[in-house]
């Protein structure tokens, strides 16, 4: 039998999902991620998972993995030695940036730091005009000098990020071969490979990027490889990118900026699966892991993508999935501030020590420790293999820490840990949604992760929404997701010019140009014949502006008076007004090509066999008030069945909350539709 095999890297759990030929059952395993040599927590799983379903390496054929070590090295800013050549003058961009201030009213904000650091940003006398041509040549013997001095500073990676190079390449070219020539062992980066677009900063922002983070993902993904080669696997190994889509893993070591949102791409892909089978297509995706919170917007079926995608500070220029990211999540730590108010997070306990109740050495009150306290999780997990929860360490750690100072009960206190995240969760939510004009209550929410269904309820309440979804696999939707990708290639391209300047006929060919680039990419992993999506978009503005505005393109020839419509739509949208008698701008184009390589499709629920009988019951408190709740094995639930809260649904993945009065509903792809609480 066939298997194919979805991989997804989380802060706490590493989580292993295998799809039979067949497509209809998912095997899911979890075990405890090792932060400082993912790896092993990756080997770790794949072996536990064969050994339960009695496989071998042979059977599987498509091997998908979601990873966070790119991010984790930007985030944590432990990338390789990177050092920058770019064009004189223009040293200090990568510190100046677009000269706003991070946050408007904060005096003392600062930007945040380069990656590079100053003594290694070198100034190279040669010049490319906007229009390509070329002002100054490259100065060869001051190159040669760079070098030397590169080669003394014993760099791992540089950044080759020259101006106007989306228009122009050749120095970039003739720079990057020069240095690979001197400097063989030197990683070597180029901005117009990575981002070929107008804006300086963000070009060389995520070149920046790219050299400092790509030694780190080579030796991850080499050492990886080489151990899945060994144990025997014969099958390909993708890597999930940032928009959506896989490409090999070779490529996503030498690309590697494109992986910085590898591991929640999965779990938007997977929102969208849904969204497609559901009968409201506008989606919001939650998923809340151990670390973080991830919240993106699906709105007709579609995710949307990042414009000015911004990580840590750092600005990157690469086609992304438009999230959302907080620190909040399963192991987010509650403490006290210097106001005496009751904080959640960003700080976290993470796999190790963990939550004070996974008795490996944490002390710290956690969300977890206060679903615990209050009854929503038993003390008898059965996350990763089953696990023993110590609630008297996490009644212990919540009354030292919190309770005590504060003069409150530990109920009350583990009660004000999970309000204050949920309170976090619903700003993050309310940023994609209420700040961009949407109204919450048009969308579903969609819970996923280990804890997303502990909180979905609650969160769908503030923010108005009448309906929550959890996916039948919510502990593992992001690796679910990982399964429903395709081969993806996007090619963004700057090209400036008037929009009444351009013919229908000239757009198609320099479309056609951009698709032909973009399918040549993909050729080398594919013969491209399978080609099942091609996307295209334009990034207009009107003339003067300095943002633009996306506006896909239908198919066929491109229509520039309804394109131009479509802008001002969206513009009155996304800002409150438009100019229909200002005149409109090109800016460049945007061109999607995937390759069916025959993803999982959202696979039917078991049909109901009777009414469900709770396994037990415990008190759980809600609203301050403890109650006596039936816990139901999620197996025993099947379509048609119906739940009335208070409830407790437990599963291996993960536990899902029902609040006193409200309804839940099992639809025909296994998942529990919870009504607004009453």
């Amino acid at each position: 039998m066939a298997f194919r095999i979805g991989i997804d890297t989380g802060g706490t759990f590493t989580d292993v999902v295998i799809q039979t030929d067949e497509g209809n059952e998912l095997s899911i395993h979890k075990v405890h991620s090792t932060r400082e040599e993912p790896d092993r927590a990756v080997i770790e799983g794949l072996r536990l998972a064969l050994r339960h379903t009695e496989s071998e390496y042979d059977d599987i054929e498509l091997l998908v993995h979601g990873t966070t070590v790119a991010t984790n090295a930007l985030l944590q800013r432990r990338g390789s030695k990177a050092a920058l050549i770019t064009t004189v003058g223009f040293r200090d961009i990568l510190h100046i940036q677009r000269q706003c201030r991070p946050r408007l009213y904060d005096l003392r904000s600062r930007r945040a730091e380069p990656l590079i650091p100053r003594q290694l940003r070198f100034e190279l006398n040669e010049r490319i005009g906007p229009d390509g041509d070329i002002q100054t040549p490259v100065d060869i013997v001051q190159l040669h000098t760079i070098i030397d001095q590169l080669r003394e500073a014993n760099v791992g990676a540089v950044a080759v990020a020259l101006l106007h190079s989306y228009e122009n390449p050749a120095h970039e070219i003739k720079v990057a071969r020069l240095v690979r020539e001197r400097l063989p062992d030197v990683t070597v980066c180029t901005s117009h490979e990575l981002s070929p677009q107008i804006g300086e900063y963000e070009r060389f922002s995520t070149c920046s990027v790219n050299a400092f983070v790509q030694p780190v993902m080579e030796r991850y993904l080499g050492r990886l490889d080489t151990t899945l080669r060994q144990d025997g696997l014969r099958a390909p190994l993708f890597v999930m990118k940032s928009n959506g889509g896989v490409i090999p893993a070779s490529t996503a070591a030498r690309e590697c900026v494109q992986t910085i949102l590898s591991g929640p791409a999965g779990g938007i892909v997977a929102g969208m699966a849904i969204a497609q089978h559901h009968n409201n297509s506008n989606v919001i995706t939650a998923d809340i892991g151990g670390t973080s919170f991830d919240v993106a917007v699906i709105a007709n079926g579609n995710a949307g993508f990042a414009r000015d995608a911004e990580i840590d500070g750092i600005a990157l220029k690469a086609p992304m999935l438009d999230l959302h990211t907080i620190g909040a999540g399963g192991g987010s730590i509650g403490w006290i501030d210097a106001g005496n108010a009751l904080r959640v997070g960003p700080r976290s306990a993470g796999a190790l020590p963990g939550p004070a109740c996974y008795g490996k050495g944490g002390d710290d009150p956690t969300v977890t420790d206060a679903n615990l306290v209050l009854g929503r999780l038993a003390t008898d997990s059965r996350l990763a293999g089953g696990m023993q929860l110590d609630i008297d360490a996490a009644r212990r750690a919540i009354q030292e820490k919190l309770a005590q100072p504060l003069g409150l009960a530990v109920e009350s206190a583990a009660e004000g840990i999970v309000r204050v995240v949920n309170a976090n969760m619903v700003a993050a939510i309310r940023k994609l949604t209420v700040e961009r004009g949407l109204d919450p209550g048009d969308f579903v929410l969609i819970p996923f992760g280990g804890a997303g269904p502990l909180h979905g309820a609650e969160l769908a309440q503030e923010c108005g929404i009448g309906q929550t979804l959890v996916p039948s696999a919510p502990g593992v939707t992001s690796a679910v997701g990982l399964l429903m990708s395709n081969l993806r290639e996007d090619r963004v391209v700057t090209h400036i010019e008037l929009l009444e300047n351009l013919d229908a006929n000239h757009l198609e060919t320099l479309l056609a140009e951009v698709e032909s680039e973009t399918v040549s990419r993909l050729q080398t992993v594919s013969d491209g014949t399978n080609l099942s999506c091609r996307k295209r978009t334009m990034a207009i503005r009107y003339l003067g502006q300095s943002h633009d505005v996306p506006v896909p393109i239908t198919s066929g020839t491109p229509d520039l008076r309804q394109i131009a419509e479509d802008f001002h739509q969206s513009h009155e949208r996304m800002y409150g007004f438009s100019r229909p008698d200002q005149p409109l701008e090109l800016v460049s184009m945007w061109v999607t090509i995937e390759l069916d390589i025959q993803p999982l499709v959202l696979p039917r629920g078991r049909t109901s066999t009777g009414h469900p009988e709770p396994i037990a019951t415990r008190s759980v408190i809600f609203h301050g008030e403890p109650h006596t709740t039936p816990i139901y094995d999620r197996t025993d639930i099947g379509i048609g069945c119906q739940v009335v809260g208070p409830a407790i649904i437990e599963q291996t993945d993960s536990t899902t909350v029902i609040w006193p009065g409200q309804r839940a509903a099992v639809d025909d792809y296994g998942q529990i539709l919870l009504d607004a609480m009453t």
